[in-house]
């Protein structure tokens, strides 16, 4: 149990550990208008629009076409990739006659005429192409929904692999508490600007509640599979476990002022 706690923590605090990212860069037709939604009580700084002068340095480049890819478009994507930046195209007004940009990148959202921008939509596009969604969330707030179904999403996805592939020989528990605490760090670390001393006691308590969680989970688990398959009960066990450790900390850091 100690062996476990320690494992816990540690692992907490390296997801709490600060990082660093690049902003949001936004570029093409309506540029400022999207820049303008996707930062609504964003930190400085955090997105921002490129004025052509220069190729800009960012976490993620959102690019706005309306038609056809042009050759600039083509440029920026291929500078982009050269750099290791992930481009999300916005594709205005589609059409069916249209070739799709999927050619330029994998992460493309459709905005119909007349609906405005699909900002949920894009920031999930944002999300899935950057490494560092917690700590976009934590200055940019229009991701932070994303982010936060994109965590817990890959967390129970992940417990329920690790339930079913250990199934048996006695790992999968403290290594689901390891995957449980992680996403409650990373879900934290959305609320951030910056990792501190002053996360430790919260981090504390997420591993004693992973840990106890893990506990009661087994033994929901015994009893289940008096009744079910012991893959089904398994599985299920962890998805839920995952889960309502994810909807615990919603309420704790309802009732923790905010930094």
């Amino acid at each position: 149990m100690i062996r476990e706690a320690h494992s816990v923590v540690q692992t907490a605090r390296d997801e709490l550990s600060p990082a660093t990212a690049g902003p949001i860069v936004v570029s093409g037709m309506l540029a400022e208008q999207l820049a303008k939604e996707l930062g609504a009580d964003a930190a400085a700084g955090a997105v921002a629009v490129d004025d052509g002068a220069r190729a800009p340095v960012a976490e993620v480049l959102v690019r706005i076409l309306a038609g056809e890819p042009s050759e600039a478009d083509r440029d920026l994507v291929r500078d982009a990739d050269k750099r290791g930046t992930p481009v999300v195209i916005v594709q205005l007004w589609p059409q069916a006659d249209w070739k799709p940009p999927y050619v330029l990148s994998p992460f493309v959202v459709e905005c119909r005429a007349g609906e405005g921008f699909p900002v949920r939509e894009i920031a999930d596009g944002i999300v899935e192409a950057s490494e560092h969604g917690p700590l976009l969330a934590s200055r940019i707030p229009r991701l932070e929904p994303s982010v936060y179904h994109a965590i817990v999403r890959q967390a129970v996805t992940r417990s329920v692999l690790l339930a079913v592939a250990g199934r048996g020989s006695g790992v999968a528990r403290p290594l689901i508490a390891l995957e449980q605490i992680r996403m409650l760090a990373r879900l934290r670390a959305t609320t951030r600007a910056s990792g501190g001393s002053d996360e430790m006691p919260l981090v504390a308590g997420g591993a004693a509640l992973a840990l106890a969680a893990g506990f009661a989970f087994r033994g929901v688990a015994r009893s289940a599979r008096r009744v079910l398959p012991a893959p089904v009960v398994d599985a299920g066990v962890a998805a839920a476990g995952t889960w309502a450790l994810a909807k615990t900390l919603r309420v704790l850091e309802s009732r923790i002022p905010s930094g």
